[in-house]
């Protein structure tokens, strides 16, 4: 692993482990490591979206499995100059369904100040302040480092609150660099940039009904500007932050607001989604307001007992102004982005006794 370059994060080795025992026995869990990594490289931006679900509690349960360990990934990757609007680029992506990962070993080894997440042909190591994400899925082989940006943001709580609150999680922003090889061509990673997360929930916890309404998870990054924005309303949750020159300013539920300018109809779903966006976010602490475009699109759906939702990921670019107290003002410009949107798509249960 390279060290040598810098890396600062306030998350603890402990964290990354699995954490299923630490839930109610019987019952439904979802766990969640890993996330996408942006960046340049032969005239195009490239995201790889990529990580291991834990799911289990039982065959009758949400998620239809007893435990599976499955491996998610997604890879486009967009010409410089394609962007402006939304078109039907090539990707690479897998659907989620645990029933499909169910015979599999659930390989998570823990050595001393390390941890890996091996879901099939992948590994996803854990040495905090670095990951490794390394491995081949779908033909899309990775050999990539994050290294922290600063502390983690705690969406979903502490660990040490999880036996009480059934849920718990956070999200490291991160640089990242390392090589992605596709169709036998490697491409080496420039202004790479990453979000690294982890994320355990009991059966508390339904996508189904958290995405009953369209949802949003959006991460920008450049070396002094970081924002995150995770806003879910079927779910009661709206959380946004922005760090500045190291300096974080939060947002809270209420505080965000996510307006779609501009619809495109997906000629493989026939869906109609967005492609640009305006996000104003404001709170005692400061304002943020962006301007998002897509140049690229990749979706994926996961399948559970009680329907499925389909998720978009685009590639973005980000402009706007972050209004700082004291009246300082930081621009932002063509910041790289990644936006998921997504809504629940099917309600049907799947009818077995």
């Amino acid at each position: 692993m390279t060290k040598e370059r810098e890396a600062a994060s306030d998350v603890q080795l402990s964290e990354d482990l699995s954490h299923v025992t630490e839930l109610p026995q019987g019952k439904d869990f979802c766990e969640w490591i890993g996330g996408p990594v942006m960046g340049e490289s032969d005239g195009h931006m490239f995201l790889l979206g990529a990580g291991a679900w834990r799911t289990g509690g039982g065959r009758k349960g949400k998620w239809r499995v007893d435990d599976s360990l499955m491996g998610q990934n997604m890879f486009m990757m967009v010409p410089n100059d394609q962007w402006g609007s939304k078109r039907d680029n090539d990707f690479i992506a897998n659907r989620l369904d645990p029933t499909e990962w169910a015979e599999n070993n659930i390989r998570i080894v823990q050595k001393p100040g390390e941890v890996s997440w091996e879901p099939g042909n992948r590994q996803y190591i854990s040495r905090p302040p670095y990951w490794e994400m390394k491995g081949e899925q779908q033909g899309v082989e990775c050999n990539l480092t994050l290294g922290g940006l600063g502390k983690a943001s705690r969406v979903w709580g502490l660990y040490s609150d999880l036996a009480k609150t059934g849920k718990a999680g956070y999200h490291q922003c991160c640089w990242a660099e390392g090589t992605i090889t596709v169709k036998g061509k490697t491409y080496a990673l420039e202004n790479g940039y990453g979000i690294h997360e982890m994320m355990t929930f009991s059966e508390t916890y339904d996508h189904t009904k958290a995405m009953r309404e369209p949802y949003y998870y959006i991460g920008g990054m450049s070396k002094s500007t970081q924002i995150f924005i995770l806003s879910m309303p079927a779910g009661g949750l709206g959380y946004g932050h922005a760090y500045v020159n190291g300096k974080e300013i939060s947002f809270g539920l209420g505080e965000i607001v996510v307006d779609e300018l501009d619809w495109w109809t997906d000629p493989q779903t026939l869906m109609r989604v967005p492609g640009r966006w305006h996000v104003n976010m404001n709170s005692d602490e400061g304002i943020a307001d962006l301007n998002m475009v897509a140049g690229g699109r990749i979706f994926y759906c996961f399948i559970t007992r009680r329907g499925h939702t389909t998720r978009y990921g685009n590639l973005v670019k980000t402009n706007g102004r972050i209004f700082l107290p004291g009246g300082q003002i930081v621009l932002i410009r063509d910041m790289l982005t990644y936006l998921e949107w997504g809504r629940l798509t099917m309600t049907l249960d799947g009818g077995t006794p």
